[in-house]
């Protein structure tokens, strides 16, 4: 197999590894140690939830609308990081990001009750939320168009190991001096993020974009989050709304209060829990590489819609199956699959947008979603004060009907150039198997 070298205009280099130059895979790793740090800074909170509780003396509900705080923090920083993206550039974004959040995440150590533990979690948030629409559309503007899906996949995985490094820090550092001492490490991993990030040039489809718009060859409102909603891009854009609104909803409604389930519900010891999400993380690498592929090698739509109806089922699953492997198992499964239709939608997006508005297009999408999801951890709060936290799980997972339906309402963009996406409608695409092995 081979693939032709790209053009200069495009900055990309001959192909180096699994069809990807070795621009395209600095771009990658660039993006992934972001999201390695996100891994770190948003699960270092679920599984601190238990002890906080304990020491600030809260409840869940009172936890539900931290949480919520956080979300609506990050669903600021997704609109700003997107837009911010489409002025400046990507990698600019994506290295004063981590600046923001590796400190202001260490001050939660510092807390002492729920309004300063709010403010802190509300300017972590807001760092961490310029990660997603910058990092998706800097891959998906370096790597070719067969692989899209894979390398967003690719950068997702460095999730699940800033995750595990959360989970060494409570075992070890949380063990020795107490919860707040994890949250001062962030400083560790954000260092060495930042190092990671001065490595890197900028996208050259994003500089050619600003020489376009110089040009008056393309052109975009004042603040680009309106032109999303315009003609064309409007057609687009409204079915995305909807499955970044099931995405996000169900992935908060899920992911905060997983550790507290299997603590306070299923009576999991702590080191337990600790070992299974440890091993979570070996699953997730896998099962969200193999998502990538199957939307990279079937198309998007079936393959959100599938990975939407398998998260359903696991998380019902959880809450049913008796305690010991079943639990581990389907445990498992909801923990990797919630997330399925992210690595999906993210290709997705950058798919429907033209460049210079692509991150515009892609933060505004996902911060509607976002929107809609500050209000999960509040809502799961209030469904597990009354009816229970599994009761409430598995209400929750209903929220992936709105995934389902957004991808229903969407175009297949899976495979396509870049370069099309400029009229009114994505250019036919044929079956990828067939599809020519060119640079974009």
């Amino acid at each position: 197999m081979s693939f032709v070298t790209a053009r200069p205009a495009t900055g990309e280099e001959s192909v180096s590894f699994l069809g990807t130059t070795k621009y395209g895979w600095r771009v990658v790793l660039f993006s992934a140690a972001g999201w390695f740090f996100d891994g770190y800074v948003i699960n270092v909170w679920p599984l601190a939830i238990p002890f906080v509780m304990t020491d600030l003396h809260l409840t869940v509900q009172d936890i539900g609308i931290v949480t919520t705080v956080y979300v609506a923090a990050y669903t600021l920083g997704t609109l700003a990081g997107g837009t911010f993206a489409d002025y400046v550039g990507r990698r600019s974004v994506l290295s004063f990001s981590v600046l923001v959040y590796m400190f202001v995440d260490a001050l939660t150590a510092v807390a002492q009750g729920f309004w300063s533990l709010s403010i802190f979690r509300f300017l972590t948030g807001t760092g961490t939320g310029m990660e997603l629409p910058a990092g998706s559309t800097f891959i998906s503007e370096a790597v070719h168009r067969r692989w899209r899906s894979r390398m967003n996949a690719i950068m997702g995985a460095a999730y699940p190991a800033g995750y595990l490094v959360a989970i060494a820090f409570f075992a070890t550092v949380g063990a020795a001096w107490g919860w707040r001492a994890v949250f001062v490490c962030s400083i560790l991993p954000g260092i060495f993020v930042f190092i990671v990030r001065r490595r890197i040039s900028e996208s050259p489809r994003f500089q050619s974009a600003l020489e376009r718009l110089k040009r008056g060859e393309v052109k975009r409102d004042k603040v680009s989050n309106i032109t999303v909603f315009r003609r064309p891009y409007v057609r687009d854009s409204l079915p995305a709304c909807l499955y970044w609104i099931g995405n996000a909803f169900s992935f908060w409604a899920t992911a905060t209060f997983f550790p507290l389930y299997l603590v306070k519900i299923r009576h999991l010891p702590a080191g337990v829990e600790l070992t299974w999400f440890a091993t979570y993380q070996v699953w997730a690498v896998i099962i969200w590489y193999l998502t990538g592929w199957l939307s990279d090698a079937w198309a998007r739509r079936p393959a959100a819609i599938l990975l939407a109806i398998l998260s359903f089922l696991s998380i019902w699953g959880m809450t049913v199956v008796p305690n010991g492997v079943p639990l581990y198992v389907f445990g498992a499964l909801a923990y990797c699959l919630i997330a399925g239709p992210w690595i999906v939608s993210f290709a997705h997006s950058a798919e429907i947008f033209p460049t210079h508005i692509r991150g515009s297009g892609i933060g505004t999408t996902l911060g509607i979603g976002r929107i809609v999801s500050i209000l999960a951890p509040v809502v799961f709060g209030a469904l597990a004060a009354r009816y229970g936290i599994g009761i409430a799980f598995r209400l929750g997972a209903f929220s992936w009907i709105l995934t389902i339906i957004g991808y229903l309402l969407s175009r297949e963009t899976g495979g396509i150039e870049l370069a099309q996406i400029a009229g009114e409608n994505l250019a036919p695409q044929p079956p990828l198997a067939t599809l020519p092995l060119q640079s974009e």
